[in-house]
């Protein structure tokens, strides 16, 4: 075992090395000298680093497929996430989040040797989140025997999903337990998520553990253990964030849609915001719109009066960041024009997104006719210029905010699960959601009827819904995951989606390599799906 930790070690050494801006030269020095003795303080920030940047990536700023499904983005032409297909293929990121997963048994077993309940608190946290992030999408999978070579497990059988999350919820309630035993303290420079307070991740915790008890509800009836954990600490203020800060400097370390990683002028132009985001936000006339999407470069004016001033050539600090935009006249006159009228739905604004399902047809899209490439769009909005900056306050890798907690409590307490008002719960999830963007909440937010809180019980879950998918904007694993629980808000039949041509995916499939090294596991596995290894088969949690 210690073999197999120090050649993690290793590895992980190799990621943090470039690290310089973080830690001084002496603590650098220190981390090496600790790669024979698996140092505990190594392996606490390369475990958060690890496991926060690969499931913020994984999410939506680095693969951004269930960013597009849960239709924050479109792809802008030819993107097959926009109508599923990329979903029709096995996905082998199952093998990206096991070894992180490998690092994480190795630290646990570590600690536990030298007694450290703290750092084997913080550790099961983390291994708790990608196990369940790998059977939300998979189904069921390898808990219990997989990642075990070293004890001569080469065929791991596939654990139950029901299974997994009971182990899960538990490993959950262990690690706080552990972490409130543990008398050690977590080093603040390497405690890169929560500078050494081990309260925060306590509240850490509990709120994970929330958040897989509201996913499996529908399957498991457990109010009476919501509404006990629902008394314990929980996240509540945005210094309790799970997120970590990306670092500028070193594209490893960057935002993966950062400069160092795309191209402003490039690949950076290929996503786009999706029509029904920027509508919603329109219809809420909620200020993240600006926070979070670039006016378009050339929108259409239904009239001259825009065109005739400065010939139509506009600019605006919005955000902080300076943009330029011209108008361009409807001109029914311009044979160019003319063929594309019937897909012009939005004029005289300087915001407009991509229709979900669009894959092809870009002059569809907003009657996109004139553009220089297959990247260029000019009637459809980019993403504002704060994700393409290397490192920002605003943009971070997270795992879970406060503001999904106080969602999950409105939701637990619109159905009666739990004592507390839903609404208050509600209206703190949305202040919340909008500061952690640097956004105050307006006084008359919720004097708007689509944010107002409703008096029936189905309204008010719709409600809750449709504030927590903008809540969790590119956090695309949970987004997907929660929508394919509740169908709040329904996206499947927006802009040209149909559900019998694009019928919603509900998982990924297993990687090929299952099937061919694993196969009586993998054939056992996939006998519990009703459609088999199919991206429409239902798991234990949908059934």
């Amino acid at each position: 075992m210690k073999k197999f930790i120090i050649i993690i070690i290793c590895q992980v050494f190799i990621f943090l090395s470039c690290q310089k801006s973080t830690f001084r030269e002496s603590e650098l020095l220190a981390k090496r000298d600790a790669l024979e003795s698996a140092e505990p303080n190594l392996l606490l920030s390369s475990v958060i680093q690890k496991s926060a940047f690969l499931y913020q990536n994984k999410g939506g700023l680095g693969a951004k497929n269930l960013a597009v499904t849960a239709q924050y983005l479109q792809g802008n032409r030819n993107s097959e996430d926009n109508t599923y297909l990329n979903f029709r293929l096995p996905i082998s990121d199952l093998y990206e989040y096991t070894g992180v997963i490998k690092l994480i048994n190795a630290a646990i077993t570590d600690v536990n040797k030298k007694g450290l309940k703290v750092h084997e608190g913080v550790f099961r946290i983390f291994q708790s989140l990608m196990w369940s992030t790998v059977t939300d999408l998979y189904g069921d999978i390898f808990y219990t025997e997989g990642l075990r070579g070293q004890d001569g497990i080469l065929f791991p059988k596939f654990d139950e999903q029901k299974d997994i999350y009971a182990a899960l919820i538990q490993n959950l309630k262990d690690a706080a337990q552990l972490l409130a035993d543990g008398q050690e303290s977590l080093d603040n420079n390497y405690d890169v998520m929560y500078a050494g307070d081990k309260s925060k991740w306590i509240k850490l915790a509990n709120s994970l553990r929330l958040r897989l008890m509201m996913r499996q509800s529908n399957k498991v009836s457990n109010a009476a253990e919501i509404q006990a954990l629902a008394l314990l600490p929980l996240l509540s203020d945005l210094t309790d964030n799970a997120a970590i800060s990306y670092i500028n400097g070193d594209r490893t370390m960057a935002s993966p849609m950062g400069s160092a990683n795309v191209d402003l002028t490039g690949d950076f132009l290929l996503y786009r915001p999706s029509k029904n985001l920027i509508d919603t936000l329109k219809a809420l006339n909620d200020e993240r719109l600006k926070v979070w999407v670039a006016p378009i470069e050339k929108p259409w004016a239904a009239t001259m009066d825009s065109v005739n001033l400065n010939g139509g050539i506009r600019t605006i600090n919005q955000k902080g960041y300076s943009y330029t935009y011209q108008w361009e006249y409807i001109d029914r006159s311009n044979t160019k024009i003319q063929p594309i009228l019937p897909f012009i739905f939005d004029s005289m604004t300087i915001y407009a997104g991509y229709p979900a399902g669009s894959s092809v047809d870009v002059i569809g899209s907003n009657g996109s006719y004139d553009f220089p490439d297959t990247k260029g769009n000019y009637k459809i909005s980019l993403l504002s210029k704060l994700f393409n900056e290397n490192a920002n306050p605003l943009i971070k890798a997270t795992i879970m905010q406060v503001d999904e907690v106080q969602f999950l409590l409105a939701e637990a307490a619109a159905k009666g699960w739990i004592t507390g008002n839903a609404e208050t719960f509600y209206k703190k999830g949305v202040e919340m959601a909008l500061n952690r963007w640097g956004e105050p909440l307006p006084v008359n937010y919720f004097n708007n009827p689509i944010a107002a809180f409703p008096i029936a019980k189905n309204d008010q879950l719709a409600k809750i819904g449709l504030q927590k998918w903008l809540g969790l904007f590119m956090m695309g694993i949970e987004s997907y995951v929660d929508y394919r629980r509740t169908r709040v808000p329904y996206l499947e039949t927006n802009g040209k989606l149909n559900t019998t041509i694009n019928p919603f995916p509900l998982r990924y499939r297993y990687p090929e390599s299952e099937f061919k090294n694993n196969s009586v596991n993998y054939q056992s596995a996939i006998g519990r799906l009703d459609q088999g290894d199919t991206q429409f088969s239902k798991m234990w949690l949908l059934q």
